[in-house]
This record gives structure tokens, C-alpha cells and sequence, in this order.
């Protein structure tokens, strides 16, 4: 039986894989775009968390629909493989579901449950409101043709380093390339009038897995043993029903693609209200995006001078900053040296409580990988499993680049940008906020995600480093200001997409003059916005959100001292919104010294 998709994973992906800052070109890491995704990011069965005493009835109904919402987030994988269901009927099937199950949610009551537990309980009614209704707005299944294109599960087939012999990776791609005409004739019958962009966006994704299957496949079939035939056979199938898709949509789907991505003010406030729970809308957020842009640039701007004070405009003293950079054979161990002097400041600051055996190391990023991925990611530890490894996947400088490609690649690696993604990702980012939703012992915050909490802790470390004093000079600083000016432009920019005060073009031009970036790398950073509306206001706002917590908790219990004190309960809470957070936090008041 073929699984339902999942409408939350689809686009409110609540468990952390692989992330890393979206921009792929003009200076951070990205994410994987197009094709593929890292291999092994592991979606093991939840377990049930046990109640350390007879918890009440209410507690008991509670807990079972929290397992209940654990399959609905994270369903077994098909023992036979292949691909998630995209009929539209599977659609509405999960929609159905979480339907049915916030109503059973909101039928418990609060009596009877710890603060903890009614918080869980507060916040899957959040979430599943909140799912259906962004569900029921943005219709992917009508509107979204690169949703039915499998390049992350091809990606991952294709992948020499993945897990399993040769031939196990060929037989797991085969029962993937064998739904591929199923799944595109879904799509067929799916899909209305989407917007020109989302269907560009499928026409480069197809072009790109079509090439990608070309390419690799043979390689993986002249080693699969028994499976070659089968995969060669599949590999023919797939290729000709993407072929006749691409042509679908160039020829059917782009003339008439006349819809809109806005996603709407008043969707976006339901986001903010419902699902963050925060008393605001979509103004004042932008209000704050635009003061948080001119009180950054105003700082930039004076750091900028410290380091020349002939120039005229921050960014020329940047762009002069990235020429300091390791070679290429070095770039690798410029990141691991930084990190472990992360994590040794963090250690001996008491910044945070790390478990025994931890670390993170610095790999290449695998060969069939670097197309879509020419920066890197970063590799998270999963939150039900045991290993404490992260892992920076950093796409070497090769052989084929031009010397301009390899300088250009070279400038993004600069000095002063190492130690920032050392704290961002590893020390104390997103690699320990992962140790941490690994240790929670309440299976609702191993589950959820929210980028509110999880990417404002990354930008709030930033800025916590420099104060703590790891993060030094003004190249450094004027580097993270940089990087904190892009997150208060994504505010502004998200926002006024999605409510009609920009157009796409728009926002490209604000990226590219306000911030520098070069126009195709903000092209495709605010594509990423128009696909996930509310997703990027987690950096910026989420670390504002932090830092008030943090303001209030000194005002209220006196100075972090050391540290850890606060740091490992606020990141102990989950990943859930700050409002729910904060309500946690305060609840337990001050740890006895």
C-alpha cells in the first residue's frame, strides 16, 4: 500500500535533516536545492516516552494522540519502497486526518495535566489548526508541479556513498523510478493554474533529475549484480515519463500558469497566531523586519569604517575582506579548527552542557552531490537516535572550475566567515540545540521543529559569541552583521510577498542592491520564500523572540552565571514556539546554586 503524503512535512518540515542557510551563491553554505538530499537522514519509528507516575486520564488520552501525531509525522517507511501517494485524494486524505485529530486533541481537557503536558497539548492544537489551514489555502497538489518531480529520492539512489551494497541501493532506486509514470500522471490531473514561477522551478528540477538519472544511473547498474537489468529497465521508464512531463510543461502547464504564490495577509496572520502563537500580524512583523534592516546597516556601516575610513559604503570593505581566504586544499581543516575552538570556548565558558562523546566533524561533500549542492550542508544528529556526531559537508573546490569559478568559490570560504559558521552550525547552533531535542524525554518536542526557535537560536549564538567574546575583530563582526542584514531582509521581503506589497522581481532587486547579493543567488533565495511563506521570519524574529526571554529571565533571577544555567534549560524546552517556551522556562524558576 502506497503512504499518504505528509501536508506538515511538506512544507512545515518539523524534524531537522540537513540545513544550512539557503543562499547558494555570494557567501553561505546552501541547502540542497534541486536535486537530492543528504543520505542516510534516518526517520526512525517513535518510541513511547514513559510517564514517570500514574499520570491521570487526561494525560493518558493525551499521550496517546501525541503517538498518535508521532505516525502522522513521521509514517513508517513502505516496506516495498517507492514513493509517497500524490493523488489528490491522498491529499485530502491527510488533511482529513489531522482533522479528525484536532478535534480529539481539543476534546482534552487541561484538568488533570501538568504545565508541561498542556503545553503539548496547546501546541499539536496549533500545529494541526494551523497545517489544515495552510493546506486548504495553498492547494500544493493543484499548484505546485515540482512536488510530483522525486529528485531528493533519485538523488539519494544515485548516491556512491549512501548505505547498502550496490546492488541494495539499485533495488531500493528501482521501486522509485517504477512509480515515477504514476506519480507524474497525478500530476497531471492535479494541477490547475499555478504560478509561472512554480512551474519554471519544476521545468529546472525535471531538466536537472532527467540529467542527473542519465548520467548516474548506468555507473550504478554496471555494479548492481542481479538488479542491473531491472534498474536499466526502470531507468528507460522513468526517463521517457520525464521526458513526457517536461514537455507537458513547457508546452501545456507554463502557458497557462496565471496563478498567484501570494500566500495572503490573512493566512500569513493565522501562521503568526496560530501556529507561533504570537499576539502580532503581518505589519507589525514587518515593521520590525524594517527597523531591525536600518538599525543593522547603521552598525555595519560604522564597523565598516573602523576597517577603512575611506569607504564610502560597508560593502566595499566586505567584498575586500573576502580576498583573505584558506586555499582550496584547505578549506576543511580551516572549518574543523574553528569548530573545535567553539566547542573548547563553550566548554570552558559554561556556555552549555555537552554530552560525553560529541563532536563535529568536516567531510567533502559526496561527488553526485556537489551539482546541487556547491557550497555544502550541515548534517544534524537525529533526534531518535543515538549517534552524536554532526557532520559539515563542504563541497571541495575541483579540478574542472574555471580559475574565476575557483576564486569566486574560494571568496565565500573567507577567514572572517569560518568562525561564524562554527558557531552557527556546530558550537553552540544547531549541532547542540540537536543534542539537545535528542536528550528531551517528551516525544512531542523530539518531534517538532519550529524554525522560530531552532533558526533564531542560530542567529541568536551569533551575536551571543561575540558578546561572550569567541567571535573577535572587526572583519568578523562586519561578516555577521552582513549575514544579520540578509535575515532582516528576509523578514521584510517575506512579508510583503506574501501580502502584495512586492513583486517577485521586486524583492530580487532589493536583495541584490540593499544587500549585495549577486542577482541570480537572490533570485534563488527568494524563491525559497515564495514556497515556504513564514518559514524565513524564524531567524531574525525567533532571535529577537530569544533574546527578550533572555532579557526578562536576567531581570527576573539576576545574571546568567554561569551561563549553561539558563542556556540548557531554554534549549531543554524544545523547539516550539517562544511563547510556549517562555511559559516553560519561567515555570521553573531558578535553579538553587
Amino acid at each position: 500500500m502506497k503512504r499518504s503524503p505528509s501536508i506538515n512535512a511538506t512544507y512545515w518540515p518539523l524534524a531537522r535533516c540537513a540545513s544550512l542557510p539557503s543562499l547558494v551563491v555570494a557567501g553561505l553554505l546552501g541547502v540542497v536545492l534541486a536535486i537530492g538530499g543528504l543520505a542516510g537522514c534516518s526517520r526512525k519509528e517513535a518510541a513511547p516516552v514513559a510517564a514517570a507516575s500514574a499520570p491521570s486520564a487526561a494525560a493518558v488520552a493525551l499521550e496517546s494522540l501525541i503517538q498518535e501525531f508521532a505516525k502522522v509525522e513521521r509514517p513508517e517507511e513502505d516496506e516495498m519502497g517507492g514513493l509517497l501517494d500524490v493523488s489528490a485524494a491522498a491529499f485530502q486524505h491527510e488533511i482529513d486526518v489531522r482533522r479528525q485529530l484536532l478535534e480529539k486533541v481539543r476534546q482534552v481537557s487541561k484538568d488533570g495535566l501538568s504545565l508541561d503536558e498542556d503545553i503539548d497539548r496547546r501546541l499539536m492544537i496549533g500545529l494541526l489548526d494551523s497545517s489544515i489551514h495552510t493546506a486548504e489555502a495553498r492547494r500544493i497538489w493543484e499548484n505546485d508541479p515540482a512536488l510530483y518531480v522525486p529528485a531528493p529520492e533519485i538523488g539519494r539512489g544515485l548516491e556512491p556513498t549512501a548505505p547498502g551494497t550496490p546492488q541494495e541501493r539499485a533495488t531500493s532506486l528501482v521501486a522509485v523510478l517504477k512509480d515515477v509514470p504514476t506519480r507524474l500522471d497525478h500530476a497531471r490531473r492535479n494541477l490547475k493554474t499555478p504560478s509561472r514561477s512554480f512551474t519554471e522551478s519544476a521545468i529546472f528540477k525535471t531538466e536537472g533529475t532527467i540529467k542527473l538519472l542519465r548520467e548516474s544511473a548506468p555507473t550504478l547498474a554496471a555494479q548492481a549484480g542481479d538488479a542491473k537489468e531491472s534498474l536499466n529497465a526502470s531507468t528507460k521508464t522513468a526517463l521517457s515519463a520525464l521526458d513526457d512531463y517536461l514537455k507537458f510543461l513547457k508546452d501545456d502547464l507554463l502557458p497557462r500558469s496565471t496563478g498567484s504564490w501570494v500566500f495572503g495577509k490573512e493566512n500569513y496572520d493565522y501562521v503568526l497566531q496560530h501556529r507561533w502563537m504570537m499576539d502580532t500580524d503581518a505589519d507589525a512583523i514587518l515593521a520590525r523586519g524594517q527597523k531591525a534592516f536600518e538599525e543593522t546597516e547603521a552598525l555595519a556601516q560604522e564597523v565598516a569604517k573602523r576597517i577603512d575610513p575611506k569607504a564610502r559604503h560597508w560593502t566595499e570593505v566586505y567584498e575586500k575582506l573576502k580576498d583573505d581566504h584558506p586555499p582550496a586544499d584547505g578549506i576543511k581543516q580551516a572549518y574543523q579548527a574553528k569548530i573545535d575552538g567553539a566547542r573548547a570556548f563553550v566548554i570552558e565558558k559554561r556556555i552549555v552542557t555537552l554530552p560525553p562523546g560529541e563532536r563535529v566533524i568536516t567531510i567533502d561533500t559526496p561527488p553526485a552531490m556537489r551539482r546541487s549542492s556547491p557550497f555544502g550542508t550541515f548534517q544534524s544528529v537525529d533526534a531518535f537516535g543515538s549517534e552524536l556526531e554532526g557532520k559539515l559537508v563542504l563541497t571541495p573546490i575541483e579540478d574542472w572550475m574555471t580559475p574565476k569559478q575557483r576564486e569566486d568559490r574560494l571568496r565565500s570560504h573567507h577567514t572572517a566567515w569560518i568562525p561564524i559558521i562554527a558557531v552557527h552550525e556546530a558550537y553552540p547552533g544547531h549541532h547542540v540545540e540537536g543534542l539537545k531535542r535528542q536528550q528531551n524525554s517528551r516525544l512531542l518536542r523530539k518531534i517538532v521543529h519550529e524554525s522560530i526557535m531552532s533558526e533564531g537560536w542560530g542567529l541568536f549564538t551569533e551575536e551571543m559569541m561575540f558578546e561572550q567574546g569567541f567571535l573577535q575583530g572587526d572583519d568578523v563582526r562586519l561578516t555577521q552583521l552582513r549575514n544579520r542584514l540578509w535575515r532582516a531582509a528576509r523578514v521584510i521581503l517575506d512579508v510583503s510577498l506574501h501580502t502584495g506589497r512586492m513583486s517577485f522581481d521586486d524583492a530580487v532587486t532589493f536583495l541584490s542592491e540593499k544587500v549585495r547579493f549577486d542577482r541570480y543567488a537572490a533570485g534563488l533565495d527568494v524563491g525559497m520564500y515564495i514556497e515556504r511563506p513564514t518559514y524565513v521570519l524564524g531567524y531574525l524574529i525567533g532571535m529577537q523572540e530569544i533574546e527578550q526571554i533572555r532579557a526578562d529571565y536576567i531581570k527576573q533571577y539576576g545574571e546568567l552565571n554561569p551561563p549553561n544555567e539558563f542556556y540548557d534549560r531554554l534549549l531543554g524546552v524544545g523547539a516550539i514556539p517562544p511563547a510556549l517556551v517562555r511559559e516553560s522556562l519561567f515555570a521553573q524558576g531558578k535553579l538553587p546554586r
